[in-house]
């Protein structure tokens, strides 16, 4: 099974969840916000990341690996905290003192951002080595759960970060955010660095509840600003 069409697949059904929840009037300006988060964010985030182990002469998974068990956890838990500190930090600094309207967006535009880059990546990947994106079926469709759920995540954090300023515990709001991402994706990381099972199906499994939590928590507040015409942000 090619794998590419699967997780843009999660991320288009992500955005559709969100256009069926009633948020039907598309907020352009904030969406591209949220695709400038992205890029800023991972522009900052990856360079923290690599350079202390390019500075321990660390170049590939395999040497993390055969640093042992410890060493690969503590990485996993560092790609985790950078990843929730600059991608969450990014978010908090363009919805601070900002509707919930937009929160959603710009959360949206960041979610479907990352599925194109991904996609991209594997591709470009795939095209430089000459290996086919072939999968088996389990594997693409997890794929798109895994980006379906990804999206929907961001789009709770925009949200909640904007009502966690706007009613004053927005410093709070935004660890709490970035304890819930440096969960994840520090899981996310050890299964890159290992392929354990148990640790993607982990990944699988917080995210599916901590979006699905965000948005029964946030999306109600969003509605209430419906009725309201707001001022395009650009």
């Amino acid at each position: 099974m090619y794998l590419l069409p699967f997780p843009i697949l999660g991320g288009l059904l992500a955005w559709a969840t969100i256009y069926f929840l009633g948020f039907d009037k598309q907020r352009w300006g904030e969406f591209v916000l949220g695709l400038a988060a992205f890029f800023i964010a991972i522009i900052i985030q990856n360079p923290v990341q690599q350079l202390p182990l390019l500075g321990m002469g660390i170049k590939s998974n395999a040497d993390v690996i055969a640093r042992g068990t410890a060493f690969t956890v503590g990485v996993s838990v560092w790609f985790g905290l950078t990843a929730g500190i600059f991608q969450e930090g990014a978010k908090y600094l363009l919805v601070k003192g900002k509707s919930l309207n937009t929160g959603l967006f710009l959360g949206l535009g960041f979610g479907i951002t990352e599925v194109f880059v991904i996609a991209g990546a594997a591709l470009a990947g795939a095209l430089a080595t000459g290996k086919p994106l072939d999968v088996p079926l389990n594997t693409a469709l997890i794929s798109m759960v895994e980006r379906y759920f990804v999206v929907l995540f961001h789009v709770g954090t925009g949200i909640y970060l904007a009502y966690a300023y706007r009613e004053g515990f927005g410093r709070s709001g935004l660890l709490a955010m970035v304890g819930i991402h440096a969960v994840i994706d520090s899981l996310a990381a050890y299964y890159q660095l290992t392929k354990s099972a148990p640790a993607m199906y982990a990944v699988e499994f917080i995210t599916a509840i901590a979006a699905l939590g965000l948005l029964y928590y946030t999306i109600p507040k969003a509605k209430l600003e419906l009725p309201k015409e707001e001022e395009a942000l650009w």
